[in-house]
C-alpha cells in the first residue's frame, strides 16, 4: 500500500470520530511518538532478596501455544510452599522492579502468611506477548500458569487463585479448566458465565461495558498486541488513535446522568451508531471488541465463556447487591452449590463500594484448603448475605432460601399492583418508545455509571412513556430474598423492541416521597423465547406475546408505610443499547434504521402481567438462648444462637460455628424434630409451637463423650 493510500485510509477510519473530539483539546504530535517493535525480557529468574530471606523472581511462562506472559514469584524463602496466584489485565509492575529487600511492607502480605504469591499479565498486557482477546485465552492460559507452578521447586503442589472483578473472572476461567493441583479460588464480583449472564443481559448488550473495554484499551495493550494487531505502516500513528478513543472515553464518561447539562442522550458518543465498527480506532486497536458484538445470539462462541457446569473446584464467590456482576456472581455459585464445597458472601454495595464483609475469610479460606488446616470456615452457613434496608447479615445453607414464598403480584390497568388476579376484560395500556428519546439510567447494577439504589424521581418526571403499579402502603415490614421474575403480555407495532422493568422501594410522604430502585431488568422482544435462536414478532399490534424478564436476586426490606412499585417502559440506556425496532441485524444498525414503536401491556385474565417476589416466610430460623457444652478440647456455656436451615442446624458462639447435618426431619402436629449428625456427633433438635411462641431444644446424644444442651423461645412474630 502506498503512503498516499495510506494517508487516504486513515481519514476515512478516523473520519466517524472527528465529530466528537472536544474542540478545546489540543493535538498529540505524532512526532512524539515512535512504536517499539520489538523488546527483550530476560526469562532467567532474578532473585533481588537475601537468599535467608524473602525472594522475588521474574520469568517469561510459555504457554501452550509459545505465547509468554510475564510473571513475578514472591516467596517467604528458601523451601516449598502452597501459592496463590492472580492473574490480571491492569498490570503486576515493570520488569526489573522489585519490593525492597529490606521492607516487608512492599511485599505481598501472602509471604507473610507463609505462602508463595504469583503475579501474571494476562495475555496481551503490559509485559504479556500476544494479542488481548479480552478473557477469550484466560481459561487455558490459566491453566498452563497454575501447572507451571506446581512444577517449580518452591512449590509444594497445591495452587490457588484469586482475584476480583476482571481478575476474578480470569479465576472463574481458569477453575473451568479444572487444573489438577488448582485447590480453590477466592473470587471477588466476577462472571464465570461472561458472554451470556452480563455482556448481552435478556438479549441486549450492556452497553456500560463499553467504558471499561475503551479504557482497557486506551491503556494497557502490550506492544505484542499493538505489533500484531496493527499493520506496520499504522504503527507509526498508535499513539494518535489512543488519543481517539479517549476522546470518545472522556465524552462517555462526561455525561452519564438522566438531567442536564450531562445527560446520556445529549453526548454524541452514546449515541453513535451502528455499535459495530462504530468507532474506527477502537476497530484498529481491539478488533475482538467487535468480534463480541457479533454475536448478538447466544452460540458456541459465547458459551467458549460459560464454566459453570465445568468447575469442579470449592470457590469462595463475593457479591455485592448493586455491583456490575453480581447476577453473575450468584449464578455461578448457585449453579455449583451441589458441589458442598462453595461459600457466597453478598455485601451491599456497588462495584466501586461493596461495603465490609462480616470478617476477612481470605486466610481462613485458604489456610483451610491449602494448607489443611482446621479454620472453621466449612462449619459456618455457606451463604451469607446483608438485608438491604435493615443492614444485617442472615445465613442460609443454599440460595435462594428455601424458606420463601414466591408471591405473585398482578398489574392492574388503574395502575394498582396487588395479589388480586387480573380479571374479565381489563383495559391495555399503550406508550410510544422512540429510540432517540430513550428512558435514562439512573442507579442499579452499573460499572461506569451511577450504581446503586438511586432515587427513580428524575427518571420518571415528564415521561409519557414509563407505565407504574403499585401497592398500598405496607402494614407492617415485607422482606424478599430470592430472584425476582416480571411476566409481560405485551405487544407492538414493530417486528423487535426491548420491554424493561424496575422494582421500586416507594417511600411515605413523610419519609420524603422517594422512589429508590431496589433491581432493574430487560427482555429483548427477539430473546423472549431462547436466547440462541432469534424470533422476530409478526409486528400486528394486535397479537399478543408473553415476555418474562429475568431481574436477578435481591433481599430488600420493604419497610412498614412503605409500597412496592413496579415501572414498565422499554429502554434504559446508555446501561442498555437501544434498540431500534427494525428487527434488523443487531448492532450494524444506523440512524436510517430507527423505527417508533407503540408497545402494549395487557392486564386481562386471558393475557395477565405481573411480577413474582419471593416473600420471605415469617417464622423465625434464628433462636437466641444459652448453651452448654462439654467435648473433648472444648467447653462452653453461655449465650448462643441456633439456627434451623434447610440442609443442616448451626450453633454459634463467640465467633463459632459447629454444624450438624439434618438427616431426619418429623412434623407432629406443634412440634418439629430434627435428627442430625456432624463432627461432635448426633444432635436431636425439638421445635415446639405453643400460641404465640416456638420453643427450641437439641441435646446431643446419650452415651456420648459430649453433651450439648440448648433452650430457647421466640416470638413468631
Amino acid at each position: 500500500m502506498s503512503a498516499k493510500e495510506g494517508r487516504n485510509d486513515i481519514n476515512t477510519q478516523i473520519k466517524g470520530e472527528r465529530k466528537i473530539m472536544k474542540k478545546n483539546t489540543k493535538f498529540v504530535s505524532l512526532t512524539l511518538f515512535v512504536f517499539i517493535t520489538s523488546f527483550t525480557f530476560l526469562t532467567i529468574p532474578i532473585v533481588i532478596a537475601d537468599p535467608t530471606g524473602p525472594i522475588f523472581m521474574e520469568e517469561m511462562v510459555e504457554m501452550r501455544d509459545g505465547v509468554c506472559l510475564y510473571t513475578r514469584i514472591y516467596l517467604p524463602g528458601p523451601g516449598k510452599y502452597p501459592v496463590i496466584l492472580t492473574r490480571t489485565p491492569y498490570g503486576i509492575g515493570s520488569p526489573g522492579v522489585g519490593p525492597d529487600p529490606d521492607d516487608l511492607a512492599t511485599w505481598p502480605h501472602e509471604i507473610l502468611n507463609g505462602y508463595g504469591y504469583v503475579a501474571q499479565d494476562t495475555r496481551g498486557r503490559y509485559y504479556s506477548e500476544g494479542v488481548d482477546r479480552l478473557f477469550y485465552d484466560d481459561g487455558p492460559d490459566g491453566y498452563d500458569t497454575v501447572e507451571w507452578i506446581a512444577k517449580r521447586g518452591w512449590c509444594n503442589g497445591k495452587v490457588g487463585i484469586t482475584g476480583g472483578s476482571a481478575s476474578g473472572n480470569t479465576a472463574y476461567l481458569a477453575a473451568g479448566e479444572n487444573p489438577p493441583h488448582l485447590e480453590a479460588v477466592l473470587s471477588y464480583v466476577a462472571s464465570a458465565n461472561l458472554y451470556n449472564d452480563l455482556t448481552f443481559d435478556g438479549g441486549a448488550y450492556h452497553l456500560d461495558a463499553l467504558i471499561w473495554t475503551l479504557f482497557q484499551t486506551v491503556d494497557g495493550l502490550s506492544e505484542s498486541h499493538v505489533n500484531e494487531t496493527l499493520p506496520p505502516w499504522l504503527l507509526p500513528y498508535y499513539n494518535y488513535y489512543r488519543y481517539l478513543i479517549g476522546e470518545i472515553l472522556q465524552d462517555l464518561t462526561s455525561n452519564i446522568f438522566p438531567f442536564p447539562p450531562n445527560r446520556a442522550i445529549d453526548s454524541e458518543a452514546w449515541m453513535n451508531l451502528p455499535i459495530i465498527e462504530g468507532n474506527p480506532s477502537f476497530t484498529l486497536l481491539q478488533p475482538f471488541g467487535d468480534e463480541i458484538m457479533s454475536h448478538p445470539s447466544e452460540d458456541d462462541f459465547r458459551n467458549e465463556l460459560n464454566v459453570q457446569d465445568t468447575i469442579d473446584v470449592p470457590i469462595l464467590h463475593v457479591a455485592g447487591w448493586f455491583d456490575f456482576f453480581s447476577r453473575c456472581t450468584i449464578d455461578a455459585f448457585v449453579n455449583l452449590q451441589y458441589l458442598g464445597n462453595q461459600k457466597l458472601f453478598v455485601l451491599p454495595g456497588t462495584h466501586g463500594g461493596l461495603g465490609e464483609l462480616p470478617y476477612e475469610p481470605y486466610y481462613d479460606w485458604f489456610d483451610y484448603w491449602l494448607k489443611g488446616e482446621d479454620t472453621g470456615i466449612m462449619d459456618e452457613p455457606p451463604v451469607w448475605y446483608i438485608g438491604l434496608g435493615d443492614n444485617e447479615w442472615r445465613y442460609a445453607d443454599q440460595w435462594p432460601i428455601g424458606d420463601i414464598d414466591y408471591t405473585t403480584y398482578y398489574m392492574h390497568s388503574d395502575g394498582v399492583l396487588n395479589t388480586n388476579p387480573s380479571y374479565g376484560f381489563e383495559d391495555s395500556l399503550s406508550y410510544i418508545y422512540d429510540p432517540m428519546n430513550p428512558v435514562l439510567t439512573w442507579g442499579g447494577r452499573n460499572l461506569g455509571l451511577p450504581a446503586g439504589s438511586l432515587d427513580q424521581t428524575p427518571v420518571v418526571l415528564g415521561r409519557a412513556d414509563i407505565l407504574s403499579y403499585t401497592t398500598e402502603p405496607f402494614i407492617e415490614d415485607v422482606e424478599i430474598a430470592g430472584p425476582i421474575k416480571v411476566f409481560l403480555s405485551g405487544s407492538s407495532n414493530c417486528f423487535d423492541t426491548d420491554f424493561t422493568a424496575k422494582v421500586i422501594d416507594v417511600y411515605p410522604t413523610e419519609e420524603g416521597g422517594q422512589l429508590m430502585l431496589v433491581a432493574d431488568g430487560i427482555i429483548r422482544a427477539r430473546y423472549r423465547n431462547s436466547m440462541a435462536v432469534p424470533d422476530l414478532m409478526s409486528g400486528n399490534p394486535e397479537d399478543v406475546y408473553e415476555f418474562t424478564i429475568s431481574m436477578g436476586d435481591i433481599c430488600q426490606v420493604f419497610k412498614a408505610g412503605h409500597s412496592i412499585r413496579i415501572d414498565i417502559s422499554s429502554s434504559n440506556f446508555p446501561k442498555h443499547d437501544r434498540n431500534l425496532n427494525s428487527g434488523g441485524e443487531l448492532y450494524t444498525e444506523t440512524e436510517d434504521d430507527i423505527q417508533i414503536a407503540e408497545n402494549t401491556i395487557h392486564h386481562d385474565a386471558e393475557n395477565p402481567s405481573y411480577v413474582v417476589l419471593p416473600v420471605v416466610a415469617l417464622e423465625p430460623k434464628v433462636f437466641e438462648g444459652c448453651a452448654t457444652i462439654k467435648f473433648p478440647g472444648m467447653k462452653y456455656q453461655g449465650p448462643a444462637e441456633f439456627h434451623i436451615y434447610e440442609k443442616a442446624v448451626y450453633l454459634h458462639f463467640e465467633d463459632q460455628w459447629i454444624k450438624w447435618d439434618i438427616k431426619k426431619y418429623r412434623d407432629w402436629w406443634c412440634v418439629e424434630y430434627y435428627k442430625c449428625k456432624g463432627e461432635m456427633g448426633k444432635l436431636t433438635v425439638y421445635k415446639s409451637h405453643f400460641k404465640d411462641y416456638i420453643y427450641l431444644m437439641a441435646s446431643g446424644r446419650k452415651g456420648c463423650k459430649y453433651r450439648v444442651y440448648f433452650y430457647s423461645k421466640e416470638s413468631k412474630t
